[in-house]
């Protein structure tokens, strides 16, 4: 029994590592991770519990009653394996993260733009490290690694306008000033502005046609785009001129039907309050407040800044501290709504 009891007491150090090393991950799953409501299947979560594991073997090592050669060995051995991980893993980890970092600090495009890289087109969600997640026109989203974006040429739809386009081919008997006048009327009636039209091609049976125009509002881009169409059609039709396929052979015979429908005067239906890019891009326009109250942020802590100097340089204390104060409070309760809005994000699916 004394024998059995010598050599448990050898080993009481590394027993307490263990049992510290099981009460701090319980401590640290339960506090921190329910705090911030991450779900239990997280690469954080999983990343933080290896390292709580590697820490604590090599603790537990070092703790042992055995010779420091052999605690060497072990410890080596740890330290091979974990450098044949990192070797293995860090072109693409290293990549992405010093990517990501680029595209933090050059801040070409940030929450809530239009991007397209390649055949994603969509709006950005998410800036992380690693990652940035867009959400495209199915409302669907998808991640895009930071390595890719960096060495991909990026479409930004910029905030002060865009160019939204449609073709149209059209038969050789009608003149293209005509043409040209109705697609004109057709962009504006559209919301475009500055609108203009170029003959794309001259086909063997019909001319193309691309109509041009500004959009202001970016948020309206899908809706506008079919909204010029339609305009066109109309423009077109109520004028008794055809719209023809680059394939359309124009072999009309006398008394042959053409291809016009009638145009019936039909009542404006009741149309939904939300427009289809509010359901499209339902998370990349919560984004979007975010980054927006971001930098609203950022103008209230440079005013702060401006008023604590000019209280160094003499200005009247009282008055300023006073401005100072409210200022600080709105402070509060917008990171404090920034902060739950972001939660709140992080749980949009």
């Amino acid at each position: 029994m004394n024998e059995i009891i010598k050599e448990l007491l050898l080993y009481w150090g590394g027993f307490v590592v263990v049992v510290i090393i099981i009460v701090f991950a319980y401590i640290f799953n339960n506090w921190l991770f329910n705090k911030k409501k991450q779900e239990k299947g997280t690469i954080t979560r999983q990343l933080i519990s290896v390292l709580i594991f590697l820490i604590g073997a090599l603790v537990f090592t070092i703790a042992l009653p055995i010779d420091h050669s052999i605690k060497g060995q072990i410890i080596s051995l740890i330290g091979i394996v974990l450098s044949a991980a990192l070797a293995l893993s860090s072109t693409t980890i290293i990549g992405n993260a010093l990517a990501g970092l680029m595209n933090n600090s050059i801040k070409n495009f940030k929450l809530g733009d239009f991007i397209k890289i390649e055949n994603n087109f969509g709006r950005v969600t998410k800036k992380g490290l690693f990652r940035t997640e867009i959400q495209t026109e199915d409302r669907n989203l998808t991640t895009l690694p930071n390595i890719y974006l960096a060495s991909q040429p990026i479409k930004i739809v910029r905030d002060s306008g865009t160019i939204i386009s449609t073709t149209v081919s059209l038969g050789y008997d009608i003149n293209h000033s005509t043409i040209k006048k109705l697609l004109l009327n057709a962009a504006e009636e559209s919301g475009l502005t500055e609108p203009y039209v170029f003959i794309e091609t001259l086909g063997d049976f019909s001319i193309t046609y691309r109509v041009h125009g500004i959009l202001i509002d970016i948020n309206k881009y899908f809706t506008t785009h079919s909204i010029l169409n339609e305009k066109v059609i109309d423009n077109l039709h109520k004028n008794e001129i055809e719209i023809v396929s680059p394939a359309f052979m124009n072999q009309r015979q006398v008394n042959e039907t053409r291809f016009i429908p009638i145009i019936a005067e039909s009542k404006e239906r009741k149309t939904s309050e939300q427009s289809p890019e509010e359901i499209v891009f339902d998370k990349a326009i919560k984004a979007d407040k975010i980054e927006e109250k971001s930098d609203y942020l950022e103008k209230i802590e440079s005013q702060i800044d401006r008023l604590k100097q000019s209280i160094k340089d003499g200005g009247d204390r009282e008055k300023i501290s006073v401005t100072i104060n409210n200022l600080e409070s709105q402070k509060e309760k917008l990171k404090q709504n920034i902060e739950d809005q972001k939660n709140n994000l992080e749980e949009h699916k």
